[in-house]
């Protein structure tokens, strides 16, 4: 069994051809990747690392402006509070090129991607009319070619065009000279259910490319079933993570949202527990509060903790700060560890927030959302599905 927080697995999801297009490579898995990177500083010396075994990254530009579709206020709203830890199996819209690089040549080091204008970051929708299913595929593809050109349908941002790269001979195979990924896999935790919406939120973040910092594009995905099976403790320098693996192919549910404040989607079965109200951004304040965390089989516990200082950064996910304050939980991480990303706050009896960072110098410390931004999310996704 490959432990979830230090694995580069595959798994395989049946493939849907797009309406009225061929498919290139249908059948072939797609490979599961994540890694870690850390964000800009918290003021001047503060690093923090998302507190999810995923890639690290930056935020995302929402589309669609303000929420109007919900039927409730906040102030009326009920949600459960969760704090399990899951896995999530996602696919992209398309593969995203992950990185360029030279190809050594007799005639020297060349990339055609580059020469043909693609960008890290950069979609690749279709191959010469047909739809891109994976990674596996498109490389079968370019070594094919036989240095013919290839035309790309190309999504960067909201604007879509065509590139074309001529595949070029070097060390062995024609390539392109860009890495490409597909799909991410990792662990994280649930922060609510809604039972009017029947939607649940979670990690806080978005899952994003390790090498592009962008929230990847969701095709499809779903949250999976996981076994905790160890904890690496954090330690000043050093955040630690959750371990743990899939414990079953079944799926729990399925993705409807990827963005900068978490992922959003539907479970096949509801979950129990009381539900409790949502506390209004603007009523979250320093002081006490409780952090529902799941680190072992015993499922999801209460434990003490502060927010210390409401902030002002202008991003969605650090919308505070977010102490660890059990002598229990201390003990057993040594404060925030990735896999505790979601992991939801309440404050007054309320759901105030999620943590969402961890300090990498103060790893007692880290970021939070407010639990308001999530569930305006989860009604938008609710809206959507």
């Amino acid at each position: 069994m490959s432990s979830i927080s230090l694995f580069s697995s595959s798994f395989q999801k049946k493939a849907t051809p797009r309406q009225g297009r061929k498919l290139l490579g249908l059948g072939l898995g797609a490979a599961a990747l994540w890694a870690l990177s850390a964000l800009g500083p918290f003021q001047s010396s503060s690093p923090a690392l998302e507190a999810s075994v995923f890639n690290g990254g930056g935020s995302f530009p929402q589309e669609g402006g303000e929420n109007t579709s919900q039927a409730l206020t906040v102030e009326e709203a009920r949600v459960v509070p969760l704090g399990t830890a899951f896995g999530i199996k996602l696919f992209t819209d398309g593969v995203i090129v992950a990185s360029l690089s030279q190809i050594s040549t007799e005639e020297g080091p060349r990339c055609p991607a580059e020469e043909a204008g693609l960008r890290p970051g950069d979609y690749l929708l279709e191959a010469d009319g047909m739809a891109i299913q994976n990674n596996t595929a498109l490389a079968a593809y370019i070594g094919r070619s036989q240095g013919q050109p290839i035309r790309f349908t190309v999504r960067r941002g909201d604007q879509v065009f065509e590139a074309q790269v001529t595949p070029i001979y070097g060390e062995g195979a024609f390539q392109a000279g860009m890495w490409v990924r597909d799909s991410a896999a990792g662990i994280g935790t649930l922060t609510f259910y809604d039972r009017e919406s029947q939607v649940f939120a979670g990690l806080g973040h978005g899952i994003c490319d390790r090498d592009t910092s962008a929230v990847m594009a969701l095709k499809s995905g779903e949250p999976a079933p996981i076994t905790l099976c160890g904890i690496e403790k954090s330690q000043p320098g050093q955040p630690g993570q959750l371990q743990g693996y899939f414990s079953s192919a079944d799926s729990l549910g399925e993705l409807l949202g990827n963005n900068d404040t978490g992922v959003y989607g539907t479970l096949d079965q509801a979950p129990q527990g009381k539900e409790v109200s949502l506390l209004p951004r603007e009523q979250v304040a320093p002081g006490p509060c409780e952090i529902l965390v799941s680190l072992d089989d015993a499922g999801p516990q209460w434990y003490q903790g502060e927010i210390t200082q409401i902030l002002a950064t202008g991003e969605r996910t650090k919308n505070f700060l977010v102490t660890v304050t059990d002598e229990r939980l201390l003990a057993k991480t040594g404060g925030i560890v990735q896999g505790m990303s979601g992991c939801p706050i309440l404050q007054q009896g309320k759901l105030a927030g999620a943590v969402t960072h961890v300090f990498t110098d103060d790893v007692t410390t880290g970021y939070g959302i407010f639990a308001q931004t999530m569930w305006e999310e989860a009604q938008e996704a609710a809206a959507a599905k």
